[in-house]
């Protein structure tokens, strides 16, 4: 199918005016019936245009009474056309291996059968005829035939359903202002666990399906819906704008690509997320959710105009989302931790999860802005997220340190005012946030979202003859300006405490900070305290000795997760040696004060400094004292609470010496577990994933933990036979995940377990296999499942300049699409700096504790 291009499509926009669209598909036949009547108007009558069409077969295209020519390459053409025209195309819709478009989910625990339609980014002509482009809004319709016994969740409220126990047709509303990738329809037996009305009067359900009865989270589904009832109240009062919807239906949807995706008046979520919801002091559900609740105005209500501005649904969504948290008091009156709440701040989580890799790929070569003119969706979508989503809500919290928070809901609220049931673009929204804060903010969004890459700030201290500081300068590599705030540190004993915090606005390549002279010179001096701003941070030696003597410990959650990050980018920098970094996180680790988010980052990054960043003959030593250190975390924390958990999946990922091994598999068993301590089905799944790499786990291990987790299990099975060290199991792993004809995450489960390190002699001929082979197949297939398994089967265990010379070959030999070419050379720039990294013959700037 050709791409749409904005040329393309600024030309129909301006041509034709789409009035309503009315859909029917029938659920009962394999392939699907689709059939679709389109009204529009054209503003030259006579001119030609055309619709998107890929259904599996065209039956007939009639635009106003006259037969159509079959669609080619997509496109359906439409000669002469008048003022006012009525398209109607009928046809058969197949179902998808690759989660998009139409996909087919069979419950292997019953046999039920569960259908979801989703057009989003480019799946709505695979599904029914239409002008899919964001700037072309109109009212959609919708009919579904569907089997008797199954419920029907689509865009707009049902005012019609066949009788209980029948077979028959669900009629869905108009809904006003819809894109054609905003369609869904959610089909199967599905069964509501909560019921609420919400906001000014909205309705809201949440449904998951039939077999998930008593499995874990499913008892925490009311309060999903209660965390999404109390977010539609607080966008209504800041945004000024009531819900656009009259329903909206939470539907947990086997099978989904995306983690949650929230359309016009339904937000389907991931069954992954169930296995976290039973954790009352855990954000991070409750933000996803938010997130999806913000997409009904930043999204759906107002949207963007093209795709090079997919930020402004994303990035708001994530910003609000998390901004909204903060003020929510969802589960103040739940949690048993009141301690653990307060660290759990989500900015902080934020911080730890998102905010790092998106300034890490924002440094690398690939960098690019996020907003840049696209010529298709394609492009758009081979930006990573983490710029889109992480880097955009980091500037637009920058931005509120800038001009206030109060002129920055001002300015969203007139934008959601302005451009209601309509598209807008970067310009549109700046010019709101100009009017809100009185101040031309053009300049600003050229620096910061137009122009790529992350900036550096570090400073610099000079000490005046009497001992106090005579100058504080904070220098930065680009011409970008910040709202930051500074903060200076004591020793106490053993502890770290602030002194003075000081905000400042930093602009240009240097900025004197005059309101620090004459104090007196601070232990440490750390740069974007409270991280207000989208940056790397330079810490100076006599910081960072600082720093490491408390193992990072200042007091604060989110100002010690920026000096985390600021010392976990100079490992992959090559400046702080991983091993050092790895014992600082096991020394860290059970302290008091560490955050759920940050635990879960920390171990994850002494982890992969023992698998990637340092040599491989300190991989042993490194596993085995970050596994001492979590195991001690999980039997230090709280018994039953989220912190043990992230402990015991800390020491289950790292486990590495024999008894180590056998103490995980007591654990399996159910003996020897910290008190507390449930072996539920994440942590099973992650023991069995360090076990089946040891080639430790049997059979029958894998096949009680798909009886154990009806969501994941199977996925998981796929993933622990391709970890094992055995040749047979890494041909059948690599055969399936290159499978075309495998469901999409079948293949991505085996291609997770393909490379594991410690293998590399098993795994020395696949190198070749990975550029020979899978590079060209996953090319011609152009999905987002191919950009994920480009990424996932890249040989980033064979750290050697071979590889890299192999890699820079295929970059210049192979004529690779867009998004699997940016995903290439993301790889080749991270190995480039491991082997970088592994080579550095420098000292420590400072002495580490083991």
């Amino acid at each position: 199918m050709r791409a749409l291009t904005e040329s393309e499509a600024r030309a129909r926009a301006g041509l034709l005016d789409v009035q309503s669209y009315e859909v029917f598909l029938d659920l009962t036949t394999d392939p699907v019936t689709s059939r679709s009547q389109i009204r529009f108007g054209c503003r030259e009558p006579g001119a030609s245009s055309f619709a998107d069409l890929s259904l599996q077969t065209v039956h007939s295209a009639v635009l106003n009474g006259q037969a159509l020519d079959p669609p080619k390459d997509g496109r359906l053409h439409l000669p002469g056309l008048a003022a006012d025209n009525v398209l109607t195309v009928e046809g058969e819709a197949g179902y998808s291996l690759t989660g998009q478009g139409l996909h087919r989910f069979t419950d292997p625990a019953d046999g039920a059968v569960y259908v979801l339609g989703q057009c989003y980014p480019t799946d709505a002509p695979d599904v029914f005829c239409c002008f899919d482009q964001p700037d072309l809004r109109a009212s959609i319709a919708v009919r579904v035939a569907a089997p008797a016994g199954w419920e029907c969740v689509g865009n707009g409220p049902v005012t019609q359903r066949p009788a209980p126990g029948e077979a028959g047709q669900w009629r869905f509303a108009p809904v006003p202002g819809m894109v054609p990738f905003e369609f869904i329809v959610c089909a199967g037996p599905y069964v509501t666990d909560a019921r609420a009305t919400a906001g000014a009067g909205v309705s809201l359900t949440a449904r998951r399906r039939r077999s998930l009865t008593g499995t874990d989270g499913v008892s925490a589904l009311g309060r999903f819906a209660g965390t999404a009832r109390q977010a539609l109240a607080w966008y209504e009062r800041v945004l000024g704008v009531p819900c656009p919807y009259p329903e909206y239906n939470i539907v947990f949807v086997p099978g989904l690509i995306a983690l949650a995706e929230s359309m016009p008046g339904v937000m389907c979520a991931s069954e992954r997320l169930l296995a976290r919801m039973t954790d009352l002091d855990d954000e991070w559900v409750a933000v996803v959710c938010v997130h999806e609740v913000s997409h009904l105005w930043f999204g759906s209500y107002v949207g963007m105009r093209w795709w090079d501005d997919v930020w402004l649904d994303e990035a708001l969504a994530t910003y609000t989302a998390l901004a909204t948290y903060t003020e929510l008091a969802t589960y103040t009156e739940h949690v048993a931790d009141v301690d653990a709440l307060a660290a759990s701040d989500p900015w902080t989580a934020f911080c730890y999860r998102s905010k790092e890799e998106a300034s890490w790929l924002d440094g690398l070569p690939r960098s690019e802005p996020v907003s840049s003119s696209v010529a298709n969706a394609e492009e758009a979508l081979a930006k990573p997220p983490f710029i889109v989503y992480a880097k955009g809500a980091s500037v637009i919290r920058q931005l509120g340190a800038l001009i206030g928070d109060d002129a920055l809901r001002a300015g969203l609220a007139d934008y959601m005012a302005r451009y209601a049931w309509h598209s807008a673009a970067l310009d549109d929204i700046m010019a709101c946030w100009s009017r809100a804060s009185g101040r031309d903010l053009a300049p600003w969004a050229d620096e910061w979202l137009r122009t790529a890459g992350v900036s550096r700030l570090w400073p610099e201290l000079t000490t005046a003859p009497d001992g106090t500081i005579e100058s504080v300068t904070v220098h930065q590599d680009s011409a970008r300006t910040h709202c930051i705030g500074i903060g200076l540190y004591d020793l106490d004993g053993n502890r770290l405490r602030r002194r003075t915090l000081v905000t400042t606005e930093v602009s240009g390549p240097r900025t004197p900070v005059p309101s620090l002279s004459g104090a007196a010179v601070p232990d440490a001096l750390v740069l974007n305290d409270g991280d207000l701003t989208y940056a790397q941070v330079g810490l100076d030696d006599r910081t960072l000795s600082c720093l490491a003597s408390v193992a990072m410990d200042v007091g604060d959650p989110l100002t010690e997760a920026v000096c985390w990050n600021a010392a976990w980018q100079m490992v992959k920098r090559g400046e702080f040696p991983a091993a050092g970094f790895a014992g600082l996180v096991a020394r860290r680790l059970g302290s008091p004060g560490l955050p759920l988010a940050g635990v879960e980052a920390l171990l994850a990054r002494a982890v992969e400094c023992a698998d990637r960043w340092a040599s491989q003959d300190a991989r042993a030593g490194l596993r085995e004292e970050v596994a001492a250190a979590a195991l001690a975390g999980a039997g230090g924390s709280r018994p039953g609470s989220p912190l043990q958990r992230a402990y015991a999946a800390g020491f289950a990922a790292s486990a590495h010496s024999q008894d180590q091994l056998d103490l995980l598999r007591s654990w399996l068993g159910g003996a020897g577990l910290p008190d507390g301590l449930l072996l539920e089905a994440d942590l099973r799944s992650n023991i069995l994933f360090t076990l089946s790499a040891r080639g430790l786990a049997s059979d029958e291990d894998l096949d009680a933990m798909v009886a154990a987790d009806p969501v994941s299990g199977e996925r998981h099975r796929a993933t622990c036979r391709a970890m094992r060290p055995d040749p047979a199991a890494k041909e059948a792993a690599w055969t399936a995940a290159l499978n075309g004809g495998l469901d999409w995450q079948m293949a991505g489960a085996s291609a997770a377990g393909v490379w594991v390190p410690g293998q590399e002699d098993i795994m020395a001929g696949y190198r070749d296999r990975y550029f020979a082979e899978a590079l060209p197949t996953l090319a011609s297939r152009n999905s987002e499942t191919s950009q994920r398994l480009v990424r996932v089967l890249y040989p980033a265990t064979l750290v050697s300049a071979a590889t890299l010379e192999a890699t820079e070959e295929a970059l210049r030999d192979m004529q690779l699409i867009n998004r699997l070419r940016g995903t290439v050379l993301e790889q080749q720039e991270t190995l480039r700096l491991v082997l970088a990294a592994r080579s550095s013959t420098g000292q420590p700037a400072v002495q580490f504790d083991h």
